[in-house]
């Protein structure tokens, strides 16, 4: 019978190394890419809400709303892959902020709970320093 016991005390030197290597790899990525998966994740859990919204608001209202946040994230991942990242970011928080009073007016209109109102305008709000953040870091 083969023992591997002599192996155990080099994989615990080599772990923290191929660790270290694996999560600086990723990093930057994940810090570039975060503002995009933050508000993907907020899109999914608005168009969730959406979906409950009575008819005469679903297809206003809801309507205006979701195609906002497809018009934000289109304009996220071009600003990702572009250099001048000014123009699209700045369009991008200009859509933000749409895009809070469509939340406040849904929540207004006893629509939204005010719990639920609280939840999009934190993730909102975070989106958007994430965003501002990026336009003055380029």
């Amino acid at each position: 019978v083969l023992s591997l016991d002599f192996l155990y005390p080099l994989l615990f030197l080599l772990l923290p190394f191929y660790i270290r290597a694996k999560r600086g790899s990723n990093l930057k990525m994940a810090n570039e890419l975060k503002i995009i998966q933050d508000f993907y994740d907020f899109m999914l859990w608005m168009i969730k809400h959406i979906e409950k919204y009575p008819r005469h608001h679903r297809y206003s209202l809801g309507l205006a709303m979701e195609s906002r946040m497809q018009k934000i994230l289109e304009l996220l991942l071009k600003a990702k892959y572009h250099r001048g990242k000014n123009d699209i970011l700045s369009d991008a928080n200009i859509e933000l902020e749409i895009l809070r009073f469509q939340l406040r007016i849904s929540k207004d209109l006893k629509i939204l709970t005010v719990k639920s109102y609280g939840y999009g305008s934190k993730c909102l709000l975070e989106v958007g320093s994430q965003a501002g953040g990026w336009l003055k870091s380029k």
